[in-house]
Formats: structure tokens, sequence, C-alpha cells
């Protein structure tokens, strides 16, 4: 279990840190173009990214450095909260194909939070 676990949160990691990264860094005018982005201001949108880089190495740095698994979790639960929101917000414009990836990411995440808070009680 440990061992599909850690694989879980290095895709998640992986994938969180580069659309976290990509938010942060593209230019104002290339985020525009994402058709979710509409209604919502660059500076939101730049802070969806810090959240999601962030998240991403929580989800590896404790298990790395040796620091309380409780982080890992943490992050894993807040990438839970976060892709519910994505699928709702996707879902309520009516883009349901663009809800299918948070909808995944969504449970892996889910799985995380349930395998991790599994071994530590």
């Amino acid at each position: 279990m440990s061992l599909f676990l850690w694989i879980l949160q290095i895709v998640l990691a992986i994938m969180f840190m580069g659309i976290g990264g990509q938010r942060l860094t593209r230019p104002a005018r290339h985020l525009r173009k994402l058709p979710w982005t509409d209604g919502y201001p660059v500076a939101a949108i730049r802070a969806l990214g810090a959240v999601e880089l962030t998240a991403g190495l929580f989800l590896l740095l404790p298990g790395f450095l040796g620091w309380t698994p409780i982080l890992t979790t943490a992050a894993a639960a807040g990438l839970v909260v976060l892709m519910a929101l994505a699928v709702a917000m996707h879902l309520r414009r009516g883009q349901r194909q663009a809800a299918v990836l948070p909808a995944i990411l969504l449970v892996m995440a889910a799985i995380v939070v349930w395998g991790r808070l599994t071994q530590m009680l």
C-alpha cells in the first residue's frame, strides 16, 4: 500500500507543481485564453497556482525530509477540496469535459488522504 500511495503522491505532485508553476509564470494574456479563467482576476489565478505548487511540494517533502506525515495528509485533503470546487465550477459553466481531469485528481488525492490517515492510526 505504501508504494502505491507514493506513486499517487508523485503523480499528483508532478501534476500540481507543473500546473501551479504555469499559473504563476505564464503571461496574463496566456492565462486569459483558458476558458475557465473568464471572470476571475489574474491575481486569483496566480494565487491558485501558488496553492497548487505548495500542495504539490507538501505531497513529497514531509516523506523525503522526515517531517510529520500529517502535512502530506493535509496537502492531499486541501487538494480534494480544491478539486471538488474545480469540478463544481466546470459543471456549473457547462464544461463537462473539462471537469473530468479535476474529478480524477480529486479521487487520487482522496485515496492518498485515506491511505495516509489509515497508516497514521
